[in-house]
């Protein structure tokens, strides 16, 4: 079987930044020791927003929060996303995913990382260049179009994908149009992970 290999003259990488802020980080990468220490904070943080409160609704969202966190849980695995949102404003550090850190491969663990934070990656491909560009999970065609340059948006006519995971199945892309890998979709197009793109237009 004869792949396609592309050699861009330029691969421009994606970067992880791993920071030791936890109120900045999008997702926690700890130990089970570290998370229950992260825990207890948001514990003390919950029994003084507690003793604060009337009674009422927020004073029942808290009763909830402690409960959870009594249990030595993350909120992150026990709360629902809407609920999540409504004390977005407390800043509990457990209401962000939890990615246990172990002597894993770093492919393994970033793949954890963006599943958890729901981030996806696509690519542009062309004779000098070979880009990823990250986006979060169900964006629209249209949208990756404008993140490439607001004029592919703007002119959007239709667009051109295909996954990498198809790479090996065809030598060029006429080929691939013949076994229908390479799609012909519309602005509405949900891009999903791994997703190469063209975007025909017109301005």
């Amino acid at each position: 079987m004869r792949g396609l290999i592309l050699r861009p003259a330029k691969v421009t990488f994606i970067s992880v930044e791993f920071s030791q802020d936890k109120e900045s980080c999008d997702c926690l990468l700890v130990s089970k020791e570290e998370l229950l220490d992260l825990i207890i904070e948001d514990m003390d943080k919950c029994e003084r927003l507690m003793s604060r409160k009337e009674e009422g609704k927020e004073k029942e969202i808290l009763e909830k929060v402690n409960s959870i966190l009594n249990r030595e849980k993350p909120l992150s695995c026990e709360l629902s996303r809407e609920e999540i949102e409504e004390i977005a404003g407390y800043s509990f550090i457990t209401t962000k995913p939890v990615i246990f850190f172990r002597e894993a491969e770093i492919h393994s663990l970033l793949e954890d990382i963006f599943k958890k934070v729901g981030v996806i990656f696509f690519f542009t491909v062309n004779k000098n260049e070979a880009k990823a560009w990250q986006v979060k999970e169900n964006t629209s065609i249209l949208d990756c179009a404008a993140k490439i340059h607001t004029d592919l948006a703007r002119g959007f006519i239709r667009g051109e994908v295909f996954n990498i995971k198809d790479l090996g199945n065809f030598r060029n892309l006429e080929e691939a149009r013949q076994k229908k890998i390479l799609k012909v979709v519309d602005k509405d197009y949900v891009v999903c992970d791994g997703d190469v793109i063209n975007i025909r237009f017109k301005v």
